[in-house]
């Protein structure tokens, strides 16, 4: 930050500490203060960036920064009574060095979280042995690194004297994560100090002096593979002693890595044999295990069987007499079905000697939940699902761009396998021309706001084996040279395609995101082509693309730029088109990613959530995001972050409840969300689990739209109708709004539910009837109402076409109105309009179109409740089940002419203490394969 902006900075937070008198600080009120600095004349003929200054004090106040939770298993705090004995030296330095990369960091939310988390741990200086489990589960791509590195950084202040990170099973990603901790922890490179016998270049943090030295016994070093993990003969070399000053390793999930590592530690001068077990005395040890749902949980069902890495992790646990160990993860479904049983007597050898396994790794002491920013793009901004929190929810960003089979299927095919994986491409799909288009015009509006310097990346991921990555990656760099060459030629046709995707697609989804986007981001603004046009050719002039796979031997390949994506390399930014498959779909953090083109498909939990690097910060360009796939990858991606969105709020609820990290087990092993989920079956539960539907609320977001599905659920409303008695109206401005039927028995409803024809991963209506009648036998409900819903504007809007939907244009018109019969009398209904949110071949509407608050609380005797929060509290004290029944008019989708109204419901269920929970076979949703196309791509994996 410059002089006049320091400045500026000093000047706003005296008027803001005169605000906070007034009452809470918020956007607006930092806007209006920047306002009034702005007016003063700081620096003649010098002006303050308004943009800049803006996320620096949202940044200094921690305004919209998110929040922790945590579940503990009785762990007393320690941390704040020890502070006043911890110089927090390299905390501190930390702290200098990420302000220093980014004023508007939010290191006060950084410190406070990492804060929570070392609290959890042991105090490094408790006597006697210790050995501690947690979890941390962050977002996909939310700032997961510099939470851990921060948290290192503390640890190593507190006491702590060993440092393993394992990161992940990937090379790349194991020296990405090493190079960010050469440069936020240690302060050198590390691979000139082991490399050159102590070589002391400084790196990152490095360049602020303290007086505690950290020692790598890893390093970023590469040649053909990765030299620079773990080495018993570089360590050797190295004589750096263990226990003294800190010391950390940066290694892979690779067998024989950690075996390599575990029989080094077993000759150190410190080992002292326990009761026959090898134990390193104290060296307080801190094991942090990123991405640690993947590979490192134990897979089989027999605890006397236990997988290589699971095996090999436990083994060096069990080697330190004092040790915390932390996983962290975005996806922390398969973590929290690890056994809590194990044998304590298992042993296995390992170059001759024989070691005891010990504990499996669940989090049997803490869960930490890290809620993102409020500036975080994931599921709710992609998908609109709705927030607890709020009263009221926004649409989805209009980011999402569907690519239909006919578009890509071929030269591209969703699923590659034995029979068409030698049918290479020859030629690019217009669907991924036009993203590459998009990409173009995206690094150069971010030029336009700028952002010159700032890295730009585009995902492609459309197969796993090498031969398909090396062809497309040389069809793509082929397509860069000629988009190159027109804009250099000033092509008139080309110009003219490109402002026309400007024009149609970027100015309108700029105009969407500010409407919609529900934080302040100043940088996001309009522009003109002219502009634009001016700015094309220096964009496309920076472009790169790399081939991203496993392979090294360029005599195996036709595309031979398969470099590292090193970003730290290009100081004026780099500007990459990035072909992969799994090095890209997990781990490996592609900076400024703003376009994503994605075909694979896979139906497990965590791995297609980790697939999702389109989730994150994207400040200042939000709007010129693209995620380009079909749309049955996406409305799985929905279901999957409903369900993961759920289980985090139960967690936030149960920690409000003092519950333990075993209860949640529990929880999630009963969610509905998960009844879709492929993996139930390698966790061993899917032959008898155990559903519950306790305090949630089941919508029909994904309707069919077939005339057959139409016809039927409309039948099936005027069925349902027929049978129900005592019909009660509520009107609303004059009009009927609720046809309630109260306190009715529940064989109407769940046979509604029973014959309504539905295609929705989250919907199994078996179970959903098996639960309700149970819980009618248990007396755990004590009463259901039905309410139809009908609608009371006097005119509605729709969109006409695609072509209206893509510009958002609606066409004004007068609601749709049907009969039902009850009781012998008629009542006309009206249909309510809910546009579909995107193309479909489902009716598609956003979570938060189908009921809304008022419609939520209309069964409750206790109407003043204003969120959603204070209606499920209720809900529970009433002990009320809610069916909601919408009939929605057709001309909210596309492609309909049936006259007959749309039929969707949500149904809510109260919270039920000692529920009796549905026994459900887990099926498999047939809709993906497990593994849809071999990987030969990544040959290092063991």
């Amino acid at each position: 930050m410059n002089n006049i902006n320091e400045t500026a900075r000093m000047i706003a937070h005296s008027l803001l500490d005169h605000e906070k008198k007034n009452g809470e600080i918020t956007e607006e009120v930092i806007l209006s203060i920047i306002e009034k600095v702005s007016a003063i004349d700081i620096i003649p003929n010098q002006q303050i960036n308004k943009e800049d200054l803006f996320e620096v004090l949202m940044s200094d106040l921690s305004i919209g920064q998110g929040s922790i939770t945590s579940m503990t298993n009785d762990i007393e705090p320690w941390l704040n009574e020890e502070k006043v004995n911890i110089d927090f030296e390299l905390w501190n330095r930390y702290k200098l060095y990420l302000k220093e990369k980014d004023k508007s960091f939010p290191i006060p939310s950084l410190d406070d979280f990492t804060d929570k988390i070392l609290d959890k741990c042991v105090n490094p200086k408790q006597k006697g042995s210790w050995d501690r489990r947690g979890m941390v589960v962050g977002h996909v791509q939310s700032g997961k690194t510099s939470n851990y590195v921060g948290l290192i950084n503390k640890a190593t202040d507190a006491g702590y004297k060993l440092i393993i990170v394992i990161a992940g099973t990937i090379s790349s990603l194991r020296r990405q994560t090493q190079e960010r901790i050469d440069s936020g922890y240690i302060g050198r490179n590390s691979s000139l100090y082991l490399r050159n016998k102590g070589e002391n270049r400084i790196k990152g943090v490095g360049k602020y002096k303290v007086k505690t030295d950290i020692y790598p016994l890893t390093s970023s070093y590469y040649l053909k593979g990765d030299e620079g993990d773990f080495s018993t003969k570089q360590l050797h070399n190295s004589n750096i002693p263990i226990g003294k000053n800190p010391v950390i390793f940066v290694i892979k999930k690779n067998k024989t890595i950690l075996e390599n590592l575990i029989d080094w530690l077993s000759l150190n001068e410190n080992i002292k044999t326990i009761e026959g077990r090898k134990k390193l005395m104290n060296i307080p040890a801190l094991i942090i295990d990123d991405e640690s749902d993947y590979a490192s949980v134990n897979t089989t069902k027999d605890i006397n069987e236990v997988k290589t890495i699971n095996k090999l992790i436990r083994i060096l646990l069990n080697l330190f007499d004092q040790n915390t160990f932390i996983g962290y993860t975005a996806t922390p479904y398969a973590n929290l079905f690890i056994s809590q049983e194990y044998n304590d007597d298992l042993t296995t050898y390992i170059k001759g000697k024989e070691y005891y396994i010990g504990d499996d790794l669940f989090p049997q002491h803490f869960i930490v939940n890290i809620k993102a920013a409020k500036n975080y793009i994931g599921a709710s901004t992609l998908f609109g699902l709705e927030d607890p929190t709020l009263e009221e929810n926004k649409e989805p960003l209009d980011i999402f761009r569907p690519i239909y089979s006919d578009e890509y299927n071929p030269p591209l095919f969703e699923k590659i396998n034995k029979h068409n994986k030698d049918d290479l491409p020859e030629y690019l799909p217009d669907s991924l021309k036009f993203a590459i288009k998009s990409y173009i015009l995206t690094c150069t509006i971010r030029r336009l706001r700028g952002h010159e310097k700032k890295h730009n990346s585009m995902l492609i991921h459309v197969a796993l084996y090498v031969k398909w990555i090396d062809r497309v990656a040389l069809l793509v760099n082929e397509l860069i040279k000629e988009f190159t060459n027109s804009i250099e030629a000033n092509d008139a046709e080309f110009i003219e395609e490109m402002r026309e995707i400007f024009e149609s697609d970027f100015k309108p989804t700029t105009k969407n995101v500010l409407e919609n986007l529900s934080y302040k981001d100043n940088r996001i603004k309009t522009h003109d082509w002219q502009d634009v046009k001016r700015e094309i050719r220096t964009a496309i002039k920076k472009f790169d693309v790399r081939a991203v796979h496993g392979t090294t031997s360029l005599s195996k390949i036709d595309y031979h730029n398969i470099s590292n994506i090193d970003y730290e390399r290009h100081e004026n930014g780099l500007s990459v088109i990035a072909i992969g498959g799994g090095k890209l779909s997990r781990g490996i953090t592609l900076e400024g990613l703003s376009v994503s083109y994605y075909l694979r498909t896979t139906k497990m939990y965590d791995s297609l959530m980790q697939m999702g690097r389109w989730f994150g910060y994207r400040p200042g360009y939000v709007d010129l995001c693209r995620l380009f796939t079909n749309n049955r990858i996406f409305d799985w991606f929905n279901h999957i972050t409903m369900a993961t969105e759920e289980m985090r709020n139960d967690f936030d609820i149960m920690c409000s409840q003092n519950l333990k990290p075993k209860d949640f087990k529990l929880k999630v092993r009963n969610h509905h969300g998960l009844l879709a989920v492929t993996s139930v079956s390698k966790l061993h539960w899917s032959t008898n689990i155990k559903i519950s539907f306790s305090g949630t609320n089941l919508q029909t977001y994904l309707i069919n739209k077939d005339f057959d599905s139409i016809n039927n659920n409309f039948k099936q409303l005027q069925y349902l109708s027929k049978r129900l008695r005592n019909p009660q109206k509520i009107n609303k401005r004059g009009k009927l709004r609720y046809l309630l039927f109260k306190n009715v028995d529940i064989g109407p409803i769940t046979e509604f539910i029973n014959g309504i024809s539905i295609n929705s991963p989250h919907i199994n209506k078996q179970v959903i009837t098996d639960y309700i009648e149970l819980q009618k036998v248990n007396n755990n409900i004590k009463e259901w109402t039905i309410c139809i819903v009908s609608n009371t504007d006097k005119e509605v809007g729709f969109y006409a076409n695609k072509e209206d939907m893509k510009n958002k244009i609606k066409t004004k018109g007068t609601p749709r109105q049907y009969s039902l019969i009850s009781d012998g009398k008629d009542f006309n209904i009206t249909c309510s309009i809910r546009n579909q949110t995107e193309p479909s071949e489902q009716y598609k509407i956003t979570k938060n179109q189908i009921d809304d608050l008022v419609d939520r609380k209309i069964d409750l005797k206790n109407q003043d409740l204003e969120s959603n929060k204070l209606i499920k509290s209720e809900r529970k004290k009433e002990g009320k089940g809610l069916l909601l029944i919408y009939s929605l008019d057709e001309r909210g989708t596309n492609n309909l002419d049936n006259n007959t109204p749309i039929i969707g419901y949500s149904i809510h269920f109260p919270e039920i203490e000692n529920e009796t929970k549905t026994s459900y076979t887990a099926t498999i949703f047939d809709d993906f394969d497990e593994e849809v196309m071999p990987d030969d791509e990544n040959p290092e994996n063991e």
